[in-house]
């Protein structure tokens, strides 16, 4: 997804605060030029994003998406703009990510309901991705919408060096996290795989394991056991079930398992990160714990 800011996420956010760098016809100009690669636009409207510029760049956003005919991708998270103001401009087809942060912006009211304008675009086909990242899951706010019958299309990590430490981890984490509040094994496989395929025009090549597709290939393991699991509020679950990656294989040739590299010098552990490693709550260490009472 080419971000409508020319200038992309170069830093923690602001990208939309000079509304200058909010080209619309650079980013259908590189879009056209580059098909092979560019499935869609994003657009990151947050407080931090915009800096007081408003719904504007998700206006020009909406514009370039039509013109090139592509899906827009939306993150919300802590407005202002309200979610509310966000939720007219996103179509069936486009994608809201971070779909259950915990934030101002989530498409929960004070009692759990989910609100009006989000029911009206997850009926009519609005894409609702997960996101986990370093701040956008909370666990209240999927159990409420889960409770309600809304379970997420698309189940992504949004993996990056703020989330990497916990209480993110990895993709397979994420998607035990969904097992521990009442999805099946089957549901979050397919909102990691075939759903996501689906909704980026690629269900043809990714996203399945039919013969003649290429060779892409993940096994796994399903650790039984006691697993506290953390959304990014520091507020926990427990679940009997940790799905665990085994091998993974990408068009034909096994990829090796390549150690974390030292965290950027810009970045420190926050108090939570800390505090889940230092229980010894990470994920390696959590199988290691139940294969030895086992």
């Amino acid at each position: 997804m080419l971000n409508i800011s020319t200038i992309g996420l170069t830093a923690s956010s602001w990208e939309l605060s000079n509304l200058n760098y909010c080209d619309v016809d650079l980013c259908v100009k590189l879009t056209n030029l580059n098909r092979d690669l560019i499935l869609g636009v994003k657009i990151r409207i947050d407080h931090n994003t915009t800096s007081g510029t408003g719904v504007e760049a998700l206006r020009r956003g909406r514009e370039a998406a039509e013109q090139l005919e592509l899906p827009m991708m939306v993150h919300i998270g802590y407005g202002r703009p309200t979610v509310s103001e966000v939720l007219p401009f996103i179509r069936p087809g486009d994608i809201l990510t971070h779909c259950f942060t915990g934030g101002d912006m989530k498409i929960i009211d004070s009692a759990g309901k989910i609100l009006d304008d989000a029911k009206r675009a997850w009926d009519a086909g609005v894409v609702m991705d997960v996101g986990h990242g370093g701040g956008s899951f909370s666990f209240d706010t999927a159990e409420r919408l889960i409770e309600q019958g809304y379970k997420a299309d698309v189940i992504s990590s949004d993996i990056h060096q703020h989330s990497v430490n916990g209480p993110l981890f990895d993709l397979p984490t994420c998607l035990s996290k969904f097992l521990a509040i009442g999805m099946t094994f089957e549901e979050v496989i397919r909102a990691a795989t075939v759903r996501p395929a689906q909704v980026m025009g690629l269900a043809s090549e990714i996203g399945t394991l039919k013969v003649g597709a290429l060779a892409d290939v993940a096994l796994f393991t399903l650790e039984k056991g006691e697993f506290p699991l953390y959304d990014v509020h520091m507020e926990t679950r427990q679940s009997d079930r940790l799905i665990r990656n085994t091998l993974t294989i990408v068009n034909g040739r096994e990829m090796p398992r390549i150690p974390d590299g030292p965290m950027a010098p810009w970045m420190e552990l926050s108090e939570r990160q800390q505090e889940i490693l230092d229980r010894g709550h990470d994920p390696e260490s959590l199988v290691k714990k139940q294969r030895v009472v086992a």
